[in-house]
């Protein structure tokens, strides 16, 4: 072998060696790369897994809620159908079910948000790469806060308005028994028959079953809207998963 070939081989070697060595950090960066991107793909996947479980939570609530208004909204609408000086057909006790669930009864709503809270607090939002559902999680205290607006006036007008006037108008303790109270009924006794024919000709009473119905159209009407925005955090989540 000449003195040349000698001399060309080591540095062919060393070339190899060299370039062995890059492919392999290379590599290592590719696979380092590759682990990172997967852990955070788990881990976006478990916060919309548990966004998921709120979201479904909430709607289930809200649908809960409108029926809680409908109760309300229906229960009005037969108070308005009493008039005049007559008592109407129908038992003490149904229209005293009636009166406690308009003049004394409320709806609120707590929803689940520990899950898009703990992303934002965390400052973790990032790891969610849907930049449509980010931004729809960022509007949600929005569209909430628009509810819980309606359902804070109805609690105002029963505890101010709704409930005084009633407990000055008539012996309202049968009344009470009839609320959502799970205890009411136990330590409260019942007194005899009530005449609560006063109510259906005055048109104070007629003025605040209408406005209580009015302001519960307006709080079923909010829970449209959130309805269809957390329907559409769902089908996003949803697709995200099935990626």
């Amino acid at each position: 072998m000449s003195a040349s070939m000698n001399t060309v081989l080591p540095w062919r070697r060393t070339m190899l060696e060299s370039l062995a060595i890059i492919l392999s950090i290379l590599l290592a960066f590719a696979i380092d790369a590759g682990w990172d991107e997967f852990k955070e793909r788990n881990q976006e996947n478990a916060f919309l897994v548990s966004l998921l479980s709120d979201y479904k939570e909430t709607r289930s609530r809200i649908d809960e809620s409108t029926d809680a208004h409908m109760k309300f909204i229906n229960s009005g609408r037969q108070l308005l159908s009493f008039h005049g000086g007559d008592s109407p057909n129908i038992e003490p006790q149904a229209i005293e079910k009636m009166l406690a669930a308009v003049f004394y009864e409320f709806n609120t709503m707590y929803l689940p948000s520990g899950s898009r809270d703990a992303l934002f607090a965390a400052g973790d939002i990032e790891i969610i790469s849907n930049e449509k559902l980010r931004s729809m999680l960022a509007a949600w205290p929005t569209i909430v806060a628009d509810q819980s607006e309606d359902d804070s006036i109805i609690v105002y007008d029963v505890m101010n308005n709704m409930a005084p006037y009633l407990n000055r108008k008539v012996r309202t303790r049968n009344v009470i028994r009839f609320t959502d109270s799970n205890t009411a009924a136990e330590f409260i006794p019942p007194i005899g028959p009530v005449n609560y024919d006063v109510l259906w000709s005055d048109p104070l009473f007629d003025n605040l079953v209408s406005f209580r119905i009015l302001n519960e159209t307006y709080a079923i009407m909010e829970n449209s809207k959130l309805s269809k925005a957390t329907d559409e955090i769902i089908q996003v989540i949803e697709k995200e998963l099935d990626r």
